[in-house]
């Protein structure tokens, strides 16, 4: 989940290093650390916390070489020990690391028997340490025998201090991309830190290597063989244009869904994407994901089996691989990853692959590994996405699985329903919201330890996500339970004055969902209900309703969430707590 990037070239390389650094900031800001080649000594500094306490520290460094790393801690604590790059004990080597050795601590021992000692409890200095013990001579021959000791996944960039104008670049299971225009050299964990830099760039495949300097790349594979590879054109880059006006990213991208759904519809209508997905010969659906977009998809296969009356299960990615599930050539099977390099979704791809099954990935990023690996895309269109909490991308995602389900309904039963017209009403909808009832509640919310969310069947589904907004930048403990469930456990958590949010957006249900929310206040719980239905007749001290707009049923939970996003997001300012940068979580997770 780490970030790396890498620089050769005329410029200032910390200068560079740096500004393509924040571009990586989502994929970790535990620490941060630079180093940089000059007159042949590697000068290194790193810091603790975000890239901006880095940046004090950089000063009459720069050379033309360098590399930089930002961090999502997995081995070791988020300190400046920690904090990458690591160098070699004889002062040779420097790395920066994305991934996970998870070897390194038969690896670390072997080492420390031959008198190398450590200056971090990270996975990652093995690396740098193997460099400084192995004895081939040729230098970049000499990273490949190390990486084949290597068990895990890894993006690498080394430098050595007798090499002024040299990267050596290794890959496997994490990414990492190169490109080079007149005589400078960027490299980075994603073709972001290219973009205006170069025209074309290199995707790096698992067991590839690249020896990168100022004249060229060349590449070779794992047994050393020097390979030929094709560049990509860059284009379709998700590029961040700023906060702008906006304090957070977070409420910025709340308040770009309805032109992300615009986008959506623009998109999908131009290119005939959904037409291309044939299930004539398919007996089964599933749709894997994580966090999320495990939620998306959850809500997909709502849609999907509802409507197209086809056997349809969501499944978490890290469990699926795990499960011997049943697939063969008659399995579609879609992954959702608004990244498209999440790890366990890329294995579990994998193994749907290896079985047979007809991939299709559903992603924001159309140059990601995900999307790489796939039959068939579909894209997001939410545009970049900074704020960790995703929000305008989950709404994209289930707009996205809403028209694939009733684009095959349509071609299934024959019908000719305008869902386009949906999203757009949808959109148009989105935009008059008024949220002030959510953020009085945001007020009264700040000082809760706890909150419950509640609903059936779709609405089930939304309250999961709602929960995961809470928890993941406000720290309540929130939990999502179906409003059928609350007699079979949920009840005994309930005392006074306990907050729990009912949805409930269809009418069949709405009684049903009612009971439940009626349970709970027996027992002390304050309620709080979100529904286009009118309930003002159950208003009381302990039942608030917070009335949504009345759109077709089937595109509610795409507008319901929202309420929570925001409510999420003003709580979270309410706590004085940063919503772009929960604790411990980052964007883009790229380890298992």
């Amino acid at each position: 989940m780490c970030g790396i990037v890498g620089y050769i070239g005329r410029m200032r390389s910390d200068e560079i290093l740096l500004k393509n650094l924040k571009k990586l900031e989502y994929r970790g800001y535990d620490s941060s650390g630079i180093a940089v080649l000059k007159n042949n000594e590697i000068i290194v500094r790193k810091e603790s916390g975000c890239i901006a306490n880095l940046e004090k520290t950089v000063e009459e460094i720069y050379g033309s070489c360098g590399i930089a790393h930002t961090r999502w801690a997995t081995h070791g604590k988020p300190t400046k020990e920690n904090a990458h790059p690591h160098t070699s004990s004889d002062n040779e080597w420097a790395i920066v690391h994305n991934g996970i050795i998870e070897n390194y601590g038969e690896l670390k021992e072997d080492l420390i028997s031959k008198n190398i000692s450590f200056s971090s409890e990270t996975d990652s200095e093995v690396v740098a340490q193997l460099l400084s013990v192995e004895k081939n001579e040729n230098l970049m021959e000499r990273v490949i025998d190390v990486c084949g000791k290597l068990v895990g996944s890894y993006a690498l960039i080394c430098v050595n201090k007798n090499t002024p104008n040299t990267l050596y670049l290794a890959k496997q299971k994490s990414p990492l991309y190169v490109g080079i225009k007149s005589g400078e050299v960027f490299v980075g964990s994603d073709p972001i830190c290219l973009s205006g830099m170069v025209d074309n760039y290199y995707s790096l495949e698992d067991g590839e290597f690249c020896q990168a300097s100022s004249e060229k790349l060349v590449f070779f594979d794992s047994y050393k063989n020097i390979i030929n590879k094709a560049s990509v054109k860059l284009e379709n880059i998700n590029y961040n244009s700023g906060l702008g006006d906006y304090p957070h990213y977070m409420l910025k991208e709340i308040e770009e869904v309805p032109s992300v759904l615009r986008r959506v519809v623009d998109v999908y209508k131009q290119s005939n994407i959904l037409d291309k997905i044939d299930i004539s010969n398919v007996n089964k659906i599933i749709i894997v994901g994580c966090g999320t977009a495990y939620h998306a998809g959850l809500m997909g296969s709502k849609y999907i089996e509802r409507l197209v009356r086809i056997d349809c299960s969501c499944h978490v990615a890290s469990e699926f691989r795990y499960s011997d599930p049943i697939i063969d050539d008659k399995t579609l099977a879609i992954f959702v990853s608004q990244s498209g390099e999440t790890a366990d979704t890329i294995s579990a791809l994998d193994l749907a692959k290896s079985k047979g099954a007809k991939i299709v990935a559903l992603t924001n990023v159309l140059y990601s590994t995900v999307a790489k690996k796939s039959d068939i895309i579909l894209p997001v269109c939410a545009g970049p996405e900074i704020a960790v909490a995703s929000t305008k991308a989950y709404s994209a995602q289930i707009t996205v699985f809403y028209m694939l389900a009733k684009c095959l309904q349509n071609k299934v039963f024959s019908k000719n329903v305008d869902y386009f017209g949906e999203v757009e009403k949808l959109s148009d909808a989105l935009k008059q919201i008024d949220f002030e009832d959510v953020r009085e509640l945001s007020k009264v919310l700040v000082d809760k330890k706890e909150a419950f969310f509640i609903g059936r069947n779709r609405d089930y589904v939304t309250s999961e996500e709602a929960s995961l907004k809470l928890k993941e930048i406000t720290y309540i403990n929130s939990s999502a339970y179906p409003a059928g469930e609350l007699k079979h456990g949920f009840l005994a958590l309930i005392e006074n004055d306990t907050y729990v949010f009912m949805i409930a957006t269809e009418k069949d249900l709405l009684e049903k969902t009612l009971n439940g929310a009626f349970e709970s206040m027996a027992r002390g719980g304050k309620i709080f209900a979100f529904s286009q239905f009118d309930l003002k007749k159950y208003e009381s001290e302990n039942f608030k309703y917070i009335k949504m707009p009345n759109l077709n049923e089937e595109v509610m939970p795409i507008l319901s969430i929202s309420y929570f996003q925001m409510l999420s997001y003003l709580t979270s300012i309410a706590k004085g707590l940063n919503p772009d940068k929960p604790r411990n979580l980052a964007k883009s997770v790229t380890v298992e």
